[in-house]
């Protein structure tokens, strides 16, 4: 999301520099969407990795409906579904998709109609597994009964720590992987400099709360164990965020962004990073709730 323009512009060439470093360190699973460009980015990920993309695993979202390159709302609808998923196909150049997401749920379709139209693109070979994302328990629950779900998609960081309350309990056991989307907190845990850096009006953090000057100043406060402890290993303090993330349990999958091969290295060393458990013990308790609410 982040290489096509979500929080400022990145230049082509960069930004297949960069998806082109990630599938050389290694990286298998390229997370994208329609939604992202819009369009662009799934023509970005193919040309990044040509015929290589049939070897790393590819998930995309559909849900919104999409006019004239702006949101003009929710459409799960199951022609649109099907619109949407050949879009998908014929942009990232593959006969499939290994993992489909509803982006967002619609209120104006049911689940099970959502996961029906899902479930026979399953059958037709087009997609291989399922996903949700923003979702809760009970239309997991609910989509479980038509068609395995084998992804949760939910924003969950040291910042967010909502699905700690239910979500994630409840899929430990189930065989249903979750998968943290902003699990840097839009940046925040990559410790931003300046909290008050002017950022590009096309910026989609201009709109999160947690970016006011004021609430980042105390988010930055509130956050001087993750820096202490980044600093004791030697690593970023996304290295070290991630790393809590990728120790909480074994069916939690990382997506962070990365607009710089540095930033890509610093991501992909948390699989390596031995947090001592005092450490992860400080980082469980970091006092962030009122800061990030």
């Amino acid at each position: 999301m982040a290489l096509t323009g979500i929080y400022g512009h990145i230049a082509r060439d960069v930004a297949i520099d960069i998806i082109r470093h990630a599938f050389d360190m290694g990286v298998t699973h390229f997370d994208t969407a329609e939604l992202y460009g819009p369009f662009v980015n799934e023509e970005l990920l193919a040309d990044a990795l040509g015929s290589r993309r049939t070897r790393v695993e590819i998930a995309t979202k559909f849900g919104y409906r999409l006019e004239a390159g702006k949101i003009a709302g929710l459409d799960s609808r199951p022609q649109s579904i099907r619109s949407a998923v050949e879009g998908s196909l014929r942009r990232l150049r593959r006969d499939y998709i290994d993992v489909l997401y509803q982006h967002r749920p619609d209120p104006n379709i049911p689940v099970e109609e959502v996961v029906g139209t899902m479930s026979d693109l399953v059958k037709e070979g087009k997609v291989l597994e399922l996903g949700l994302s923003a979702t809760d328990i009970e239309t997991v629950q609910r989509a479980s009964a038509i068609h395995r779900i084998s992804f949760v998609q939910n924003e969950y960081s040291l910042i967010q720590r909502q699905p700690e309350q239910g979500l994630l309990p409840y899929l430990n056991g189930t065989g249903t992987d979750f998968v943290c989307y902003s699990p840097l907190g839009r940046g925040i845990l990559a410790r931003i400099p300046d909290v008050e850096a002017k950022r590009s009006p096309t910026d989609y953090r201009n709109k999160d709360p947690r970016f006011e000057p004021t609430r980042l100043a105390e988010l930055s406060l509130a956050l001087d164990p993750l820096w202490d402890i980044a600093a004791a290993h030697l690593v970023r303090p996304a290295t070290v965020a991630l790393a809590w993330l990728l120790g909480r349990s074994p069916n939690i999958r990382v997506i962070p962004g990365a607009t710089s091969v540095e930033q890509l290295n610093a991501n992909f060393a948390a699989a390596s990073v031995p947090l001592s458990s005092e450490q992860r013990v400080a980082l469980d308790h970091l006092m962030v709730a009122r800061a990030a609410d």
